[in-house]
This record gives C-alpha cells, sequence and structure tokens, in this order.
C-alpha cells in the first residue's frame, strides 16, 4: 500500500476548504445570522463528520482518491469519525504536519489514518475470446 503524501493531504485540505467556505457563504447570506464564524466552524464539523461517516471520503479525498480507514484497515465507527472531525477545530492540528509525520493529530487521536482507494475501482478484464471480437 502507498504511503499518503503531505501533498496529497494539502491537496485534500484546500479542496475540503473551499468547499466548506462556499456552503458557509450561501448559508450566511441566506440565513441572515450574521456569525459568519459561527456558521463556519458548524459547517466545517459537519461537513467532516457527515462525509466521513458515511462514505469515508470528502470532496477532497474523492478526487485524491484517499479515504478515512482506521489502524485495521477498515472504516472507522462512528465515534472515531466524530472524535476525528472534532479535533480538526484545534487550531494547532495542522501545524502537526510540520514535524514529520504523515498522519496529523486529528489522525493520531482517533487512531486513524488515510489509505489509497486504488484497490476499489474495479479493471476491466476481457476473457480471451471478448479480446478477439475487438
Amino acid at each position: 500500500m502507498s504511503e499518503i503524501t503531505k501533498s496529497t493531504r494539502l491537496s485534500n485540505f484546500i479542496i475540503d476548504f473551499i468547499m466548506i467556505t462556499i456552503i458557509s457563504v450561501v448559508i450566511d447570506i441566506f440565513s441572515n445570522l450574521n456569525m459568519p464564524k459561527v456558521v463556519f466552524y458548524s459547517v466545517y464539523l459537519i461537513y467532516y463528520f457527515v462525509l466521513e461517516s458515511l462514505t469515508g471520503q470528502t470532496i477532497g479525498k474523492i478526487i485524491t482518491k484517499t479515504s478515512v480507514v482506521d489502524m485495521k484497515n477498515i472504516k472507522p465507527n462512528i465515534w472515531r469519525i466524530l472524535l476525528r472531525s472534532i479535533l480538526r477545530l484545534n487550531p494547532f492540528d495542522s501545524f502537526s504536519y510540520l514535524w514529520g509525520s504523515e498522519q496529523g493529530g486529528h489522525d493520531l487521536l482517533s487512531k486513524t489514518r488515510l489509505k489509497m482507494k486504488w484497490h476499489e475501482y474495479p479493471v476491466n478484464i476481457k476473457t480471451k475470446e471478448q479480446s478477439e471480437h475487438y
């Protein structure tokens, strides 16, 4: 299994941050709450929790073909995903990547990690008879 690089994680973060920002701005415009920080952090938490608990992926992870797994390489339970999502709100979480680890603080504390999803995309294998007809 190939390792997830910091550039892949950065791509995930940038894509997801853009999605969260767009959703937050739309909600803020139409809700008249006048609490952009509350809206942003609420969307941030809900975005990661809902997408990762349902699919193991966010929009960024779908694009980079990565998914969240636990340390046994299976889909984490809902409590691990909730913990992972809450830990992302820590303002120091993004700094955890600066000290050489490919796992961030939210991964280490929730005992989760990312993996590539290459094996989940089916390969169209033709039989000898099918190959001869094409």
